[in-house]
């Protein structure tokens, strides 16, 4: 017969450090990051589900209803100066946001991944003299992560 032992052995906790941001990608090689405190769900919705609003800026998708909620997408990549997402694709992927009481939602290429960020690790868009910043991310940028 043959004795088995198991050890348990405890867990040594790592700690984890900065926030988390859940990355979004507006292009083949740029990706932002919003906080994921503000994230209530990712969705990958079909063109059918957009409510189409007449005489709206450009950046407006249209209207969503989910889970007994109605909030607007808003094309990401087109607010903030880059190419609008295809309106031909047959779907779109994109990230609720809950500020407050309010949903909004944004558009993306592509939803990615939870990534972690400390303090030291995001620079001011002022203190970065060798990225230059596009004037429309100014009012939504808090930092750059080289």
């Amino acid at each position: 017969m043959v004795d088995l032992m198991i050890e348990l052995r405890e867990e040594q906790s790592q700690a984890i450090a900065g926030l988390p941001y859940l990355s979004l990608q507006l292009s083949p090689d740029v990706k932002v990051a919003v906080q994921l405190k503000f994230v209530r769900e990712t969705l990958v919705l079909t063109i059918n589900r957009f409510t189409q609003m007449p005489n709206v800026h450009p950046c407006l998708i249209g209207l969503v209803e989910h889970r007994s909620n109605v909030f607007w997408v808003l094309d990401l990549p087109q607010l903030l100066g880059f190419a609008p997402i295809d309106s031909t694709a047959i779907e779109t992927h994109i990230a609720v946001l809950q500020i407050g009481g309010a949903f909004i939602s944004l558009g993306v290429y592509r939803v990615g991944r939870v990534v972690r960020f400390t303090e030291p690790e995001i620079v001011s868009p002022r203190e970065s003299p060798n990225v230059r910043t596009p004037i429309e991310l100014l009012p939504f940028l808090r930092g750059w992560v080289i």
